[in-house]
């Protein structure tokens, strides 16, 4: 079995929370947060920093680790760090969309718990941050 890091970007602009727009094959729309996975030569920030710029065209900074979560999927242990980040401005490197995305979305923090946001179970937790509150960092199992 691998292992498989996954880091994500929580960017936060006044009540607005950043994601990547994504459509199914059945034309669905949902919503991710930027990231992807880290390549074997990779530190973490460098991980979540180039899949940032590729996927939003944004340069980011990590400012602290809000939450780690893992799983298993098929033959792979699939380990999530979500990062609250902050935007630096705009990159130079081109867009690399992952297949599925149509571009980003700025969604309301207010609606978030009623958004089609993925993973579902980290709605609460961005609201909960939003609104000043702390949550586990470990959140163990993902379903």
């Amino acid at each position: 079995m691998k292992i498989s890091n996954s880091i994500k970007a929580i960017i936060i602009d006044g009540t607005k929370l950043l994601t990547v727009e994504m459509r199914d094959e059945k034309g669905n729309t949902y919503y991710n947060l930027p990231g992807g996975k880290q390549k074997p030569d990779e530190l973490i920030d460098e991980a979540l920093k180039r899949e940032v710029a590729e996927e939003t065209g944004l340069k980011v900074e990590p400012q602290s680790l809000l939450f780690i979560r893992e799983g298993f999927k098929g033959d792979s242990h699939r380990i999530e760090l979500m990062f609250v980040c902050k935007v630096l401005g705009k990159t130079d490197k081109k867009l690399e969309y992952d297949d599925g995305q149509v571009g980003i979305k700025w969604l309301s923090i207010d609606n978030i718990l009623h958004e089609e946001l993925y993973p579902s179970d980290m709605r609460n937790i961005i609201k909960q941050y939003f609104l000043g509150k702390s949550n586990a960092i470990y959140l163990g199992k993902m379903e």
